[in-house]
């Protein structure tokens, strides 16, 4: 099911990929055609473009500094790709427009608007956004977010919890962007560390060659740290995800309770994905909880952000997910508004507070435009 579910996706992907490259080169083409660029152009821009689908194959396989290149390569020629898209869209449309009404002066469409000249304008401007967005994404702010809970914690008046999502550990994502993570995570001095799915991004052959782990065991908040699995952990091996990351102390919370220190309930829930790859549903909301929400504060770890009403009704304080990157790049934001009730920040239902994180890492093309990393600061305050 698992394999079927991959193959379905990625044919439609494929599809959908070589239809957009082939209408941006068409009209790069056409942009050169009286130039002696074209040809370079077409090669430079077909070897890119194969460059991302072998890199998609290779990724999944043994990790070696070929695929690696290849993998990063091909990650950001995707975003490039998207926004040469969109400006050309736009082009399209002003051409499309300008022939019904004319209005763009004939000695400017002759002149600085010719071919070529867009051709670099377009081309400038996506490396330039892509660029910016690739600073963006690497440099991860601090979120504070105050509550006050009226709960008791065992003579614990204040509670620092940090919240760490979808850091997509991988050929990416490696030991250089982990490492200034935790290190991130010591200035705060936590209490306790979550970590909200996704921490693979979905093969961990990197991550364990790499031994990209090691830098947890510099982590070391004295309620612990703990972990849910998310859907990319299911796309790949989640079982040597979980069996490796847990070598250095991370306890993945897997449909069911813990009690730390006798302060706080944490519960972690299996991503609503998991039935598609192995067909287990997971547990129901109030039967994790199981009346214990009554006499302390109890921390909900769902990493898609789903099931608000049953969670508010389960008399959880405070549930914390990720998953949507905010859209990760303009303008999927608008889109993840509307798939989610909550896509990104802090919303109160009933007694429950939600938190959704736009996530430290990136899926793919490491670029952020429009939307921000983070990690999350959660200043508790117990009644």
């Amino acid at each position: 099911m698992k394999y079927l579910v991959f193959i379905i996706f990625f044919t439609v992907f494929l599809g959908i990929f070589f239809l957009g490259s082939w209408y941006v080169y068409n009209r790069g083409a056409q942009a050169l055609s009286e130039t002696q660029y074209g040809t370079v152009f077409k090669w430079v821009f077909w070897i890119l473009s194969f460059s991302f689908i072998l890199g998609q194959f290779l990724e999944r396989g043994t990790p070696n500094a070929l695929s690696s290149v290849i993998t990063y390569i091909g990650s950001f020629w995707l975003v490039i790709l998207w926004y040469l898209f969109l400006f050309v869209v736009a082009i399209d449309i002003v051409r499309l427009t300008n022939g019904w009404w004319q209005y763009i002066p004939h000695n400017l469409l002759s002149g600085i608007l010719k071919g070529p000249n867009v051709f670099v304008a377009v081309m400038s401007a996506t490396l330039l956004l892509v660029f910016a967005g690739h600073i963006n994404a690497l440099n991860a702010r601090i979120i504070n977010v105050d509550l006050d809970i009226d709960k008791p914690g065992n003579g614990k008046k204040e509670l620092k919890v940090a919240l760490v999502t979808d850091i997509h550990m991988g050929h990416i994502i490696g030991n250089k962007r982990v490492s200034k993570l935790i290190d991130q995570l010591n200035k705060q001095s936590p209490d306790l560390v979550l970590f909200g799915g996704d921490l693979v991004d979905h093969n961990p052959l990197p991550v364990i060659k790499e031994n990209m782990g090691e830098h947890f065991d510099r982590l070391n908040p004295p309620l612990g740290k703990f972990a849910v699995t998310g859907n990319h952990e299911y796309i790949g091996k989640p079982d040597i995800s979980i069996d490796y990351l847990s070598k250095f102390g991370i306890q993945y919370i897997r449909d069911t309770i813990v009690n730390v220190n006798d302060v706080l309930y944490i519960i972690g829930r299996e991503d609503r994905e998991m039935p598609r790859f192995n067909g287990k549903n997971r547990q129901n909301v109030s039967k994790l909880v199981n009346g214990e929400a009554e006499n302390k504060l109890v921390i909900l770890m769902d990493h898609q952000p789903v099931e608000y009403n049953s969670v508010a009704k389960a008399g959880i304080d405070l549930m914390v997910s990720g998953h949507t990157h905010k859209g990760q790049f303009w303008p999927f934001g608008m889109i993840t508004k509307r798939v989610f009730e909550l896509d990104w920040g802090l919303k109160k239902k009933g007694n429950t507070h939600f938190y959704v994180s736009s996530g430290y890492g990136t899926w793919g093309p490491p670029v952020r435009i429009g939307s921000r990393p983070e990690i999350v600061i959660f200043n508790i305050k117990l009644n």
